[in-house]
């Protein structure tokens, strides 16, 4: 689960891609870890020229000028990633392998991370539209709610809470807490696991959390025996202490004990909003959380904790893949 020797980066040569590559490459430089950056020409970018050669005879070959065009992608790749590699990573000159295609983006990217079949994949939570808000649908939420890899979603927090002056550059953050979002489902050990390794790698701290929901707070009452005899107060302090030590217990089966550092919190609340505020209160860098939740929904639905946490969260989100429970 946490052996990862392939990164698939996404970029669109934005303003978030410097980023992309930064949290790509400081997790790869970690270990023997291939890199392969994919880019998408999009569509519209092509679309007109194919349609002037089909209305007009005119002179331009568009099999030619489409190839044109993606060597040019790739030669603009080259150049940014060069100066990344020279500045932090000279290791990996010979480690990189570049793609471009064309299509629509998000159908583009899931069809590449098909073909490669990386074991982990790094896009921006935006792109060229740059975006304020990203509209439900966008590429990159597209791929998130999609894809059946661990992704991680990457933003620059002070860009994203419009903290920077000016036409700040996204930047990548350093990794010096890691969140662990658990919720005792079938994935909990897998996110632990996950959590565990980038937390190593990076040398960061490692946080587990868990939140009791106000609808498991509600089933017990509705289901308390006698009638009108539940102490919240006392039924929250039992079941956070019981929590506390199942986490615990996970943490050891896991070999995270030996990690210097190791938080456990227990709250109560709305799931998405205690998770936000926590990794806010405790300044994580990144959270890492499940595929999907103790539903098992087939994919993340309109209103889920997953997709509320992805779409406000000013911090990378690391998302596993459905496919580590069979």
């Amino acid at each position: 689960m946490t052996d990862i020797k392939t990164i698939m980066a996404c970029v669109d040569l934005s303003d978030y891609s410097p980023m992309t590559l930064g949290y790509t490459l400081g997790l790869a430089q970690q270990g023997d870890i291939k890199v392969t950056i994919c880019s998408v020409i999009p569509l519209r970018e092509v679309t007109p020229v194919f349609m002037t050669g089909t209305i007009y005879h005119c002179r331009e070959d568009t099999t030619e000028y489409l190839e044109d065009l993606k060597e040019n992608r790739k030669a603009e790749i080259n150049a940014l990633i060069n100066k990344l590699i020279m500045e932090r990573c000279p290791q990996f000159s010979s480690k990189i392998d570049i793609r471009v295609s064309t299509g629509h983006p998000a159908d583009a990217i899931l069809d590449m991370i098909e073909r490669i079949n990386p074991d982990l994949v790094v896009m921006a939570n935006k792109g060229r539209s740059n975006l304020s808000n990203f509209m439900f649908g966008s590429a990159a939420e597209y791929v998130f709610r999609y894809c059946t890899t661990p992704l991680l979603s990457v933003r620059d927090k002070n860009v994203f809470k419009r903290m920077a002056s000016g036409k700040a550059t996204p930047e990548a953050g350093k990794i010096r807490t890691v969140m662990a979002a658990v919720d005792f489902s079938p994935w909990s050990p897998d996110i632990l696991a996950k959590a565990g390794w980038v937390a190593k790698i990076s040398g960061a701290k490692l946080h587990a959390f868990n939140c009791i929901s106000t609808q498991e707070i509600s089933w017990v009452k509705s289901h308390y025996i006698p009638e009108n005899a539940f102490d919240l107060e006392q039924f929250l302090q039992k079941e956070k202490q019981r929590r506390h030590d199942l986490l615990a217990d996970q943490i050891k089966a896991a070999g995270l004990d030996r990690i210097e550092g190791i938080d456990i919190s227990i709250d109560s609340g709305v799931p998405h909003e205690q998770i936000l505020s926590t990794s806010q209160d405790i300044g994580a860098d990144i959270l890492v959380l499940g595929p999907r939740g103790r539903s098992r929904s087939a994919r993340f639905t309109l209103g889920s904790t997953i997709e509320k946490i992805f779409r406000h969260s000013p911090v990378p989100v690391l998302r596993l893949g459905p496919d580590i429970i069979h």
